[in-house]
């Protein structure tokens, strides 16, 4: 095994530990906030105006978002999956490095589209109709 390969393996190491962090901590955060054992905070959870503004919105957003972990943890391993692709095919560690960045993109995205549900479901909870609108 080459040099760059092995900087490229490591590097590929580096970039899939964010994504598989930021699914690990989005699971269990959520899980906690939607089962009342993380109350309500200005610190910790999906804190949008409509989430916070009642414990029963604070577990109803954080419900409709735990529902979404199964993308996260799907969207992770396919990130992790072509990192040690073009860790091991690709001719330089550029490729690694795009990728990361990509992932940190889609991530990003997906996170944003989390506390959009999370909204909707707390305000439906909020206003009594248990819909989202």
């Amino acid at each position: 095994m080459g040099s760059e390969r092995s900087q490229a393996l490591l590097l590929a190491g580096y970039w899939a530990f964010l994504p598989i962090l930021i699914t690990v901590v989005l699971i269990v955060l959520a899980s906690r906030a939607a089962n009342g054992r993380l109350a309500r905070n200005q610190w910790v959870g999906i804190r949008t105006p409509s989430t916070m503004r009642s414990d029963q919105a604070w577990k109803a957003g954080h419900a409709a978002a735990l529902r979404m972990a199964p993308l996260f943890v799907i969207v992770t391993v396919v990130i992790c999956v072509a990192l040690l692709a073009a860790a091991l095919y690709a001719s330089t560690t550029k490729v690694v490095v795009f990728i990361g960045f990509g992932s940190l993109a889609v991530l990003l995205v997906l996170l944003i589209y989390s506390a959009l549900v999370a909204s909707k479901a707390a305000k439906a909870a909020d206003d009594g109709t248990g819909q989202p609108d």
